[in-house]
């Protein structure tokens, strides 16, 4: 009895030895699987998506009207009413003065301005026919004394011709003779020239170009193979570069040497050296050609001199003194007067003066009571339907902005719809000297929480791309040699070189470098490239 129970309790113990030593491997084999994974870091990685991308240039200004009026007063009186002041809103139609007629000085200035066309009349009058008489005495007497003049100063330009005809034949036989040999002396240099390019210059060039070629794919060779072996990583960076700066300077020395090849010899030069010597035997008739010129100088003034004496030994009467234009200028503010008389003025002045447009009132230049003159300013009417945003952006955003752009602007709490209607063509510099651009920005839809005059801020819709490839912003990297973001290739943080195009705030449009779908590195965080990763896609 005792013997059975002893073997049921060994058969017991060896099969729970059995379950830890099983239990025992089972643990060693996940605590090794999970010291295998500690062992590489993961790193969080997103997805290039598509979608829809826009970039808005920021910009702030300050509202202004785009219709504005300036009112004048018609009468001469007295600001019997004004409904508003500066700073008031008025609705079309609605009159802002009315005035007070009974000082009307219409009359009284009509008057004056008649007997001031009376004495100029007169005084015009008196001067012209005085004027007209001495000028026709003295005129008919200097007539026959500038004819003789005249006379004279034509046979002495006939003399002089005749001197210079003569001069110029002798010299023009004697140029030819020496215009012939000239010519034949040039000839053979331009071919003694030629025979040198041809034998001699154009066969060095030719050599020296080969040898440049010969050298620039040489270095190239050289290039392509410490190209291969950087990116197999068998040399340094410096060395790769010198490479690169050795076929650089190889490539620009054949291309400065074909560029710029022996000027052959052309012949026009050598034949205008002989025309040249053409030249140089040409007389010396200066002086006979001052005399001649300081002649006919002097026979032009003399005819002008005879035809203005005998226009005026002609004429009928003088021309117009000061005095008559100036009246004639009165005379033309009179017939302005009399065609609006005194009845006109008045019904005028009854109507007063309405807002042709809803808007506000700004700049009053008058009060109730006050005495104003025809002509006078009055106030400015500004409209509160026909506004826009005087705004300023950077030098460096004009370019991204185009007329016809929308942009949305923030007027206080409001938010309003835009249209870019005009860019300014003139830099102005602000307080700190930084040149800014200004933009007009119509407002499409404005309403009564319009404020002329106050700050507003706006955000033009400039490029936009639509259906592209999309990063966040925090993905993409800029470096010296532009723009690249981090992935993980093979296991390694890699460099990737991309393009960008259209950018917002918060996405980059990627134009080259990588597809939808592509997966980067989101941050780098302290990671570094060439490290050993395992990527894990970050959740949407």
């Amino acid at each position: 009895m005792k013997k059975g129970i002893w073997k049921s309790k060994n058969g017991i113990m060896l099969i729970t030895l059995g379950i830890v030593v099983v239990m025992v491997i089972i643990i060693a084999v996940i605590g090794g699987m999970k010291q295998g994974n500690e062992s590489i870091p993961t790193i969080e990685t997103i997805a290039v998506t598509k979608g829809n991308v826009t970039q808005e240039v920021e910009a702030s200004g300050n509202v202004e009207s785009e219709q504005k009026k300036t009112f004048y007063s018609p009468v001469n009186g007295e600001v019997q009413t004004m409904s508003a002041e500066t700073g008031d809103t008025v609705e079309a139609g609605q009159v802002i003065i009315g005035f007070n007629l009974e000082t009307l000085e219409s009359e009284n200035q009509k008057a004056e301005l008649n007997v001031r066309s009376g004495q100029l009349e007169l005084a015009d009058a008196q001067q012209q026919a005085a004027d007209a008489a001495a000028k026709q005495a003295e005129a008919q007497a200097r007539i026959p004394e500038l004819e003789a003049q005249i006379e004279e100063k034509q046979g002495q330009i006939t003399s002089l011709q005749q001197q210079i005809a003569d001069v110029q034949s002798q010299a023009a036989a004697d140029a030819q003779a020496a215009a012939q040999q000239a010519a034949a002396d040039a000839a053979q240099a331009y071919q003694n020239a030629l025979d040198i390019y041809n034998n001699t210059t154009l066969p060095i060039y030719q050599e020296e170009l080969s040898e440049a070629e010969n050298a620039m794919y040489d270095c190239q060779a050289a290039f392509n193979e410490a190209t291969q072996a950087y990116e197999k990583e068998e040399i340094t960076v410096e060395e790769y570069s010198q490479k690169e700066k050795e076929f650089q300077q190889a490539r620009q020395a054949y291309q400065d040497l074909k560029e710029h090849p022996p000027a052959q010899p052309e012949e026009a030069e050598y034949m205008a050296s002989a025309a040249g010597a053409d030249t140089a035997v040409a007389p010396d008739t200066s002086d006979l050609q001052f005399q001649l010129e300081t002649a006919s100088s002097e026979l032009a003034q003399l005819q002008s001199e005879l035809a203005s004496q005998e226009a005026a030994a002609e004429a009928d009467g003088a021309g117009l003194s000061s005095a008559a234009q100036e009246q004639m200028q009165i005379s033309n503010n009179l017939a302005e007067l009399e065609a609006k008389n005194l009845q006109e003025l008045i019904e005028e002045g009854r109507k007063g003066l309405q807002a042709e447009f809803k808007g506000v009132i700004s700049d009053a230049q008058v009060t109730q009571g006050a005495t104003v003159t025809q002509g006078m300013e009055l106030f400015t009417l500004q409209s509160t339907d026909q506004v826009c945003v005087e705004a300023n952006i950077s030098k460096y955003d004009f370019d991204k902005v185009k007329e016809g752009q929308k942009a949305s602007v923030t007027l206080g709490d409001s938010e309003y719809q835009g249209t870019v209607e005009k860019i300014s063509r003139i830099a102005i510099p602000n307080e700190q000297g930084t040149p800014l651009i200004g933009v007009t920005i119509h407002i499409d839809d404005p309403d009564d929480n319009i404020f002329i005059g106050v700050e507003a801020q706006a955000s033009i819709q400039a490029a936009q791309a639509k259906d592209v490839p999309l990063l966040p912003v925090e993905a993409v990297n800029i470096g010296k040699d532009g723009s690249f973001c981090y992935v993980v290739e093979e296991g390694i943080i890699t460099e990737k070189a991309i393009e960008t195009g259209v950018t917002s705030d918060s996405y980059v449009e990627i134009t080259k470098g990588l597809k939808a779908g592509d997966q980067v590195i989101r941050d780098i965080g302290s990671h570094e490239t060439g490290d050993r990763v395992v990527a894990v896609e970050a959740a949407e």
